[in-house]
């Protein structure tokens, strides 16, 4: 094994860094440089990807047309996309940042009447909402005010009228709409059977005053183990609200049945009651049920197209939507021609294919009389690296031309139930050492099907000493294999199976347990290369590469990473190099990269303490995959976090350091930004002590929360424990002669 040198490998991964004598580096978010794929550029190649996105229009930056705004349940991830005039949609990342902590589910809904989408979320089976408050000063920003926690509404049941919680199941979508035109929001919820609706009736217009008018809504039940429909006759409804009336959903006895989604929207013109499309968690159809008046005054199912739209109108090429699992249908203008649209996605990240989780429907016809046409199953996501299920990128210079190439590998990508292959996607550096651009190679460079590898993450060094780079696999099942490069150095690689399975130097097989994800990198400094072995565990494992072969050192370096439950982790090591030597950081399945400084190189299996426990404050989804390069010759590298979504975020990189003699007001910064309460945000200079001076923090309303006054020589200003949202510090230097007083502002985001 004396022949792993070091001469070509740069795979190394690397993370974000702390404000500490460690960190040389700030980072931000970065749409990247150009990716394109068959010639065509991506709009936002590092948008992290989509899995089960929940959709809502939303004039964000106050221009007059309708901007997108996107809920990934998977992993509870916010993404808005702003409107251009040609039409398309391109990702805002500055829009992204400091909204409230939202989970479940996802509407924006203008409640109030002022013109402006209002926040809906769901929280233990609840209903919480937030006011926008977004002004034109603040256009581009999220300003929410809490305006109920839980909504509430008045129940009859018989006993008289009692106010209890708005119900929606955490695995549910509600309709959220003006349904009846009063000018009063309607919401519409499964009832706790899954069965039967709610209707929960809006009784004052511009405002939050609800009352559950209907247990039954609709006049239907679904099956309790399937989701055949029952109308007319064959409707039952044991329980409901005293003299129900329509209002909107209701809901009937019967066993537990897991999941459903509701939306509300016209289609037919056979009279002004909108219509209903019910999805199920077991089923890949969307059941379009058409309601009209009955003669109580209640809203009744009359018809039901259990495959919708194929027994509705319809054109094209397609007539019946088919999601894998759980399909969710949202009502948004996508194409700005002022009919209502369908966007429809998986509610669920659970057997469905989720890079194909976009299907758009174009209302051809009127907004009363649709025809419904498919358009597309990537609507969005068709601009974003997405490879399906997880992520593991890995800034490698493939083929020795001296510029940073991307391999991509996935866990798996959906294309039917046990059919979820594992692939490893190649993207050459078609551009400059100051400008680098991508363009998809290969979406297979490896065979993994044929020997039956899952989950593959992939490692590159020098193996044979023949001067190209080789590839270690991690799988599933915690094996490793290696490949051969038998294209030569300085052309494109071409890898072989070598060993199917590596063992030790006691030959004895190389076995984490589950989840390898290797990282080739010499962590001795002896000139050859070793093995560092992240697993689910969430523990590294240490492989020396020494003359008899990977001689195995156990956990190493006595890390373990955080985690979601208590237990597992999966630990992704990230290790970089750089002239304060070997830096280790290592991702987990929280989403963050941790810090845990640099090895010693006098006694590199020492314990490594933890730094930080999310560099940066990043967290762009569940199950990080990270590696670090330098993609512009400034000599600072570019971070990629692959995520369980199957996309990539990215972030930039910047010099903390400068001259102490060029030191001005902007030599500090707010860390970690964001912030949370149970991480704390402060005001800290970057390079000693803080001069004399004032700090203020404010809302983006104008609001002043409060003032301080620090001394010359100050290390750090505590910032005030606050709600989740957006807000303004301003450090303002102690005037010294006639020199002006310059502030500087920093935009401050809080999540919960």
């Amino acid at each position: 094994m004396n022949t792993r040198t070091l001469s070509l490998w740069s795979a190394l991964c690397s993370g974000m860094l702390t404000l500490t004598a460690q960190t040389p580096f700030s980072w931000s978010p970065s749409a990247g440089p150009v990716v394109s794929i068959n010639g065509n550029a991506l709009d936002h190649p590092f948008a992290g990807g989509l899995t089960a996105p929940q959709w809502s229009s939303i004039d964000f930056d106050l221009d007059g047309d309708d901007d997108l705004f996107a809920f990934d349940r998977d992993g509870e991830r916010v993404l808005l996309f702003e409107r251009l005039p040609d039409g398309r949609f391109v990702e805002r990342l500055d829009w992204e940042m400091g909204w409230p902590d939202l989970q479940h589910w996802v509407l924006l809904r203008d409640y109030d009447c002022d013109g402006q989408a209002d926040l809906f979320t769901g929280f233990q089976n609840s209903v919480h909402v937030y006011r926008n408050v977004m002004t034109p000063a603040t256009a581009g920003t999220p300003a929410f005010e809490l305006a109920a926690q839980p909504l509430m509404a008045s129940w009859n049941f018989g006993g008289g009228d009692e106010d209890l919680s708005v119900l929606c199941l955490t695995i549910d979508k509600p309709a959220i709409g003006d349904f009846n035109g009063d000018g009063a929001l309607d919401i519409v919820t499964f009832t706790e059977t899954s069965s039967t609706l709610y209707a929960f009736t809006g009784l004052t217009a511009c405002g939050l005053d609800f009352e559950c008018t209907n247990r039954c809504f609709g006049m239907w039940n679904e099956g309790f183990e399937d989701n055949s429909v029952f109308i007319g006759a064959d409707h039952s409804c044991s329980f409901n609200v005293v003299d129900p009336r329509a209002a909107r959903p209701a809901s009937g006895g019967g066993y537990r049945h897991a999941g459903g989604t509701v939306s509300l929207l016209h289609l037919d013109d056979e009279t002004p009651l909108p219509d209903l499309l019910v999805g199920d968690v077991s089923y890949p159809t969307l059941v379009a049920l058409l309601l009209d008046d009955a003669v109580d005054g209640q809203d009744s199912t009359v018809f039901a197209d259990p495959y919708f739209p194929s027994l509705l109108p319809h054109s094209g090429p397609e007539d019946t939507l088919s999601v894998p699992r759980f399909p969710a249908a949202y009502p948004v203008d996508y194409d700005a021609d002022g009919i209502t649209d369908l966007v429809v996605s998986p509610n669920t990240h659970i057997e469905t294919d989720d890079d194909a989780s976009v299907h758009v429907w174009r209302n051809a016809g009127t907004e009363t009389a649709p025809v419904w046409e498919w358009v597309t199953d990537r609507f969005i996501q068709e601009g974003m690296l997405d490879v399906g299920r997880g992520a593991a990128p890995v800034w490698v210079d493939l083929d020795g031309d001296g510029l940073l190439d991307l391999a991509l590998a996935n866990k798996e990508r959906y294309e039917g139930i046990g059919m979820t292959p594992t692939e490893l996607a190649l993207f050459k550096n078609t551009g400059t050492a100051q400008e680098a651009a991508f363009e998809l190679w290969t979406e297979s460079a490896i065979d993994f099907a044929t020997n039956g590898i899952e989950s593959a993450y992939p490692a590159f060094g020098d193996l044979d000493g023949d001067g190209d780079l080789d590839a270690v696999v991690g799988d599933e099942l915690g094996v490793l294999h290696s490949y051969v490069n038998v294209a030569g150095p300085g052309a494109w690689p071409e890898f072989e199976l070598d060993q199917l399975a590596l063992v030790d130097s006691d030959g004895g097989l190389i076995d984490v347990g589950q989840f390898a994800a290797p990282q080739l990198v010499d962590v001795q400094g002896d000139g050859m290369l070793d093995l560092v072995v992240g697993h689910k565990n969430g523990t590294l494992k240490l492989f020396l590469g020494c003359e008899s072969g990977w001689c195995s050192q156990g956990d190493w370096a006595g890390i373990q990473v955080d985690n979601q439950l208590g237990i597992n982790g999966y630990s992704v090591p990230c290790l970089y190099e750089d002239a304060a030597g070997l830096r280790v950081f290592v991702a987990n399945e929280t989403g963050r990269v941790q810090d845990f400084g640099v090895v010693d190189a006098a006694n590199w299996a020492a314990e490594l303490p933890e730094v930080d426990d999310a560099i940066g404050g990043f967290a762009p989804g569940l199950r990080a995959a990270a590696s670090m390069g330098d993609l512009n010759g400034d000599g600072l590298p570019e971070l990629a976090i692959g995520i369980q979504n199957g996309g990539v975020r990215l972030y930039a990189s910047g010099p903390l350091s400068v001259d102490e003699s060029e030191r001005t007001p902007a030599d500090f910064a707010v860390y970690p930004n964001p912030g949370s309460s149970d991480r704390p945000s402060a005001l800290r200079p970057l390079h000693g002590n803080g001069q004399a001076g004032t700090v203020d923090v404010w809302t983006l309303l104008g609001g002043q929360l409060l003032g301080a006054s620090l001394p010359e020589g100050w290390t750090e200003w505590a910032l005030p424990e606050v709600a989740p949202g957006a807000y303004l510090v301003r450090f303002t230097p102690t005037k010294t002669g006639a020199a002006p007083a310059a502030p500087v502002s920093f935009r401050w985001f809080v999540q919960d």
